[in-house]
């Protein structure tokens, strides 16, 4: 008989080097059998290290359950011997963790640690648990099980992995799944297949499901309630619908505004959450969200608001919860009857509907870029086709989207484009002059115009440097300032990115995931460069830290008239910030169309099939372009259109011809046989 979950008034220390922390104080929620419940909030809002206390992982982590409850049906989990913890981890409990190429063991095969999960609650034969986890595999939706179980996990893709992962967790017949941001690192056509297999997977085996995620779309998608946290306490909670669309506490109301939809204008500002959630040592009294509050009171600052009733089934912990919401409602009704005008040519300027009149800055022609793997010993010699044949043109002050599933060769173009790497074959032009090989002193002149944000600004800098000598650093290279002046520079930089110039003295660990970045904008900028490449710059940040760093990278080209690929996976993002959208597959340009262009009218089946895949969007659920399966090896890249194999619409033609670029509209031209 399945049970729910319960937590009640949950608080949680942990123990660092500035002593013992409270990292969740009270929390409570409860789990209804075949209900998905979803904790949203900002990173370090909590959710995770709940969701592990559930399971007592943080015994493992330097925590403690140091009040509350957990109980699942009538057994208390937080005083259970741990014996009997272990034997409910997995067998009643299990988890999917963020990141699947850590939880797996890379040296074992992927079969032999399912069976391993499976041997820990049951005494069966190695071959019958084998055959039960060649099923599970299956069931998950793993092409050629088989195989797969006798495969280490660096030799699935992220997709496979996550999918193996789900599986092993289901081995045990778990009553309740707990899903820690199973979908943030994959592409967002591999989300939804892994989000409709665990919604499938809930109705066929009657789970709940805990699931924690920053993604509000996948909340909206997913939850029957969700439980908002932000600094350790719950600040709403409530029926998804109800939550999504009437929030009650300003803290969802900053999560919900900053959220990028289909609804918001190209160019708009995006209404931010200000400021960044409170360190475990530097909680403020009150109601903790009062700094970054609009509608913060003496009250808020001094005493702490109880969850309190808003309706049926409805909490919220604020002081002012009726004025929030209201404020909320007149807002949306602004938002819903505000008339359809284009944006200012002034704010962002529209290059992709007046080209012609705009001079090329940078361009690639036919750049390839392979690179040769094996060979020796006997083994045959195989290329990697990262990049095969791509042309295109960035005018100045346009910012150019660059989306396509991870494998499409999108970060490889990019790097082309800078000459980071040595393309194989073509050119790349700037400013109508091929660019010099690396290494030479014309190439290194090009290099101060020619700048990257990257997607890691942590793992590119070293963290013995502090964050004046990182930024300061191309100072010294390409300029000829003094130390006073380039220490002065970089103060006046980081006050540019929203960060204070005071801060030059510190290392980049003691700086939030959202300021690093800034920092790194303000290393990319320090030079007056001409082109920026950002490569998944927000793809790892919260919605509200997100919609900060892209109206930061909007002001930038506005007050600096920078030129820009931006490369992502999220494609609400790409849309919003630039003027041209090109779509890579598996090396190729198949689509390149003006940005709202390609969102109402998309020509090629894939970019079809990656609008599907976006959680909410109007075109959601089109059965008929949706991206079966995998993107296929670059080393062996199917022959003629190579989306052939995941379309819906393919035909004989479509197998053995390539199709040429053909123009569909202005701006607009798309590499398939039957355009849409």
């Amino acid at each position: 008989m399945k049970t729910g979950l319960e937590v009640k008034e949950l608080t949680i220390d942990v123990h660092t080097p500035r002593g013992t922390l409270t990292a969740v104080s009270e929390i409570s929620f409860d789990i209804a059998p075949g209900e998905t419940l979803c904790l949203v909030g900002e990173s370090g809002s909590g959710k995770t290290i709940a969701s592990k206390a559930i399971m007592r992982l943080t015994d493992y982590e330097n925590g403690r359950i140091a009040g509350g409850h957990i109980r699942l049906g009538g057994q208390s989990i937080e005083s259970l011997p741990d014996h009997l913890v272990r034997d409910l981890r997995g067998r009643r409990i299990a988890m999917i963790f963020q990141e699947p190429m850590a939880a797996f063991d890379p040296v074992f095969t992927i079969g032999s640690q399912i069976v391993e999960t499976m041997r820990a609650h049951r005494r069966e034969k190695k071959s019958v648990l084998q055959q039960e986890g060649v099923e599970l595999l299956r069931r998950v939706g793993i092409p050629e099980p088989e195989l797969r179980m006798k495969q280490y996990p660096g030799e699935l893709s992220g997709g496979m992995l996550q999918r193996a992962m789900i599986a092993m967790a289901l081995s045990g017949g778990p009553e309740l799944l707990i899903a820690d941001e199973p979908t943030t690192a994959l592409d967002v056509t591999v989300q939804a297949q892994i989000l409709e297999l665990l919604d499938e997977l809930k109705e066929s085996l009657g789970m709940s499901i805990l699931l924690i995620t920053h993604d509000l779309g996948v909340a909206a998608q997913m939850a029957d309630r969700i439980v908002v946290l932000y600094a350790g306490r719950v600040a709403e909670q409530g029926p998804a619908a109800e939550v999504l669309t009437a929030p009650r506490h300003p803290y969802t109301i900053g999560l919900l505004n900053s959220a990028l939809t289909q609804d918001i204008r190209r160019g708009e500002r995006l209404r931010a959450i200000e400021g960044s959630p409170p360190g475990l040592a530097d909680m403020p009294g009150g109601c903790r969200f009062h700094p970054r509050c609009a509608y913060a009171s003496p009250r808020c600052r001094e005493s702490v608001p109880p969850l309190s009733d808003q309706g049926p089934g409805r909490l919220a912990a604020c002081w002012h919860a009726d004025e929030a919401a209201a404020g909320a409602a007149a807002a949306s009704f602004a938002a819903a009857v505000q008339p359809e005008v284009p944006q200012l040519q002034a704010e962002l300027p529209d290059t992709g509907t007046n080209r012609e009149s705009s001079s090329i800055l940078l361009e690639a022609q036919n750049l390839k870029k392979h690179y040769p793997i094996g060979g020796g010993w006997g083994h045959q010699k195989r290329v990697i086709h990262a990049v095969d044949g791509v042309s295109l043109s960035i005018a100045e002050g346009e910012t150019f989207g660059l989306v396509g599933e991870s494998g499409s060769g999108k970060s490889t173009l990019g790097r082309l484009l800078l000459q980071l790497e040595s393309q194989t074959e073509g050119r790349v032009l700037y400013k109508g002059e091929e660019l010099s090989p690396q290494g030479s002193r014309r190439w290194r002149e090009t290099r101060r115009d020619l700048q990257i944000i990257h997607q890691d600004p942590y793992g590119t800098v070293d963290p013995r440097w502090n964050i004046g000598e990182i930024i300061a650093e191309p100072l010294g290279v390409h300029t000829k300032l003094t130390a006073a002046e380039r220490r002065g520079r970089v103060g006046e930089l980081l006050e540019q990115v929203g960060l204070q110039s005071s801060w030059q003295d510190r290392y980049p660990h003691e700086f939030s995931g959202g300021q690093r970045q800034r920092i790194g904008i303000a290393r990319a900028i320090a030079v007056n460069p001409r082109f920026i490449l950002a490569d998944e710059a927000v793809s790892a940040l919260d919605v509200s830290v997100q919609a900060q760093i892209v109206n930061l990278l909007q002001d930038l080209q506005r007050q600096l008239g920078l030129t820009s690929l931006f490369i992502a996976h999220g494609l609400q993002v790409v849309r919003h910030i630039s003027n041209r959208i090109g779509v890579m597959y598996l090396g190729k340009l198949v689509e390149v169309a003006p940005s709202e262009e390609l969102f109402r009218h998309p020509a090629h089946p894939y970019t079809r099939a990656l609008l599907s895949s976006i959680p909410g969007s109007p075109q959601a659920g089109n059965e008929t372009f949706t991206a079966k399966g995998e993107i296929p090896s670059p080393i062996n890249p199917p022959a003629g259109c190579r989306f052939h194999t995941r379309c819906p619409i393919a035909t004989d033609l479509c197998r053995q011809a390539e199709p040429a670029f053909v123009s569909v509209g202005s701006e607009h031209t798309a590499a398939c046989h039957y355009p849409l």
